[in-house]
């Protein structure tokens, strides 16, 4: 049996897959006059310049951070009025990058035809009603971001996932060939999210057949494909890119679960990247979860190619090991005295409850203390 019981579909993205076809982004996206979205690499990228002479006028914004403040967005929408003298007349907005690029992109389509600042959104005063046509490009292989309709900011100094309906992009353009460049540290966590993001909509309550489908062919080229990317295997970065796309959509449809909630304050407070921070609890929370859906996961490690759970918590562990990432909080600055406030901000995230076996704060305190 699967989740409720009951379900729905829905992802409108239309994607398209291939090497070279960034190419094509022009004769894709079919609008003339865009804005661009990227960071100082990709706007420095020669390769990246010449399609960009695809469009007939393009305004590109390069000064993109790592998990971006509602203000950034802000200043960007500011800037661009600044640009254009006025209402931008845009006919597209175009993110190229990694997971906080295209959540960036996402806000700003929808806040330069809408009114307030972002943390307005985000803190729910307000919902997008329209965007801007919208193409996003990634340029790691984890996040999924092109496929979802969940951008991350950070308010107050916290990671904080939002939803609407503006999200889902028109088209995701996946060209694994923009993932080849990739440092092996972005590789390797990026390709941790992906993976975290397969394994949690597949265990989670909202799960389905649909997803559980994606999320076991995502898992299951993920484990057959990373150490051999991070060592700059060109089928191995092909097999990650669509791997991180289809997980993508599996969580779409399902969200994530608890290793997700409890990565947003590691991340915040700690500044440990977001791929690695979610992989961090995850083999703690796969011999937690075990016990409440001990046949489900049975079938999970069978198809995956393991023989029980704990060799797929090990084979985690050994991804984080062989990629140079310790498996203790300790490492990364935590403190001990600090678990129990990352275990009060993590149970304060909605998706926690999507978990099997529905942790509470002792539950989230005791995972930390183990992993410390």
């Amino acid at each position: 049996m699967f989740g409720t019981g009951q379900f729905q579909l829905y992802n409108p993205v239309r994607v398209i897959y291939g090497k070279g076809e960034l190419k094509r982004s022009a004769e894709i996206f079919g609008v003339s006059n865009v804005l661009v979205i990227c960071d100082p690499y990709v706007s420095s990228n020669e390769y990246f310049k010449e399609v960009m002479t695809g469009f007939n006028s393009v305004f590109i914004y390069n000064k993109i951070i790592p998990n971006p403040p509602c203000e950034l967005i802000d200043e960007i929408i500011e800037s661009v009025y600044e640009h254009s003298k006025g209402a931008p007349k845009f006919e597209g907005v175009i993110g190229i990058g990694g997971g906080s690029t295209l959540d960036t992109a996402k806000a700003v389509s929808s806040l330069l035809v809408s009114e307030g600042k972002l943390a307005d959104y985000v803190e729910g005063k307000k919902k997008f009603e329209k965007r801007l046509p919208l193409m996003l490009i990634p340029t790691t292989s984890g996040t999924g971001s092109e496929v979802t309709n969940v951008g991350v900011y950070t308010l107050n100094d916290i990671k904080k996932p939002m939803t609407s309906p503006t999200f889902w992009a028109d088209i995701a353009l996946v060209d694994p060939v923009l993932t080849y460049s990739m440092p092996k540290r972005v590789a390797a966590t990026t390709g941790l999210d992906a993976l975290t993001h397969a394994i949690e909509s597949y265990w989670a309550t909202s799960t389905q057949p649909y997803t559980e489908g994606l999320a076991l062919r995502s898992a299951k080229m993920i484990f057959e494909s990373y150490e051999a990317s991070l060592n700059g295997e060109e089928w191995a970065k092909d097999e990650m890119a669509i791997a991180a796309t289809i997980a993508g959509i599996a969580f779409s449809q399902t969200r994530t679960t608890a290793a997700h909630a409890i990565s947003f304050p590691i991340t915040s407070f700690y500044n440990v990247e977001h791929g690695l921070a979610c992989a961090l609890t995850l083999p703690t929370l796969i011999r937690w979860t075990y016990k409440f859906i001990s046949e489900k996961m049975d079938d999970f490690v069978r198809y995956v190619g393991f023989k029980d759970v704990e060799e797929l918590a090990k084979r985690i562990e050994h991804m984080m090991e062989y990629s140079g990432f310790s498996l203790k909080l300790h490492d990364y600055g935590v403190k001990e005295d600090e678990l129990e406030k990352i275990a009060k901000v993590s149970v304060e995230a909605n998706i926690i409850n999507l978990t099997p076996g529905n942790p509470k704060y002792e539950d989230v305190l005791e995972i930390l203390k183990t992993i410390y």
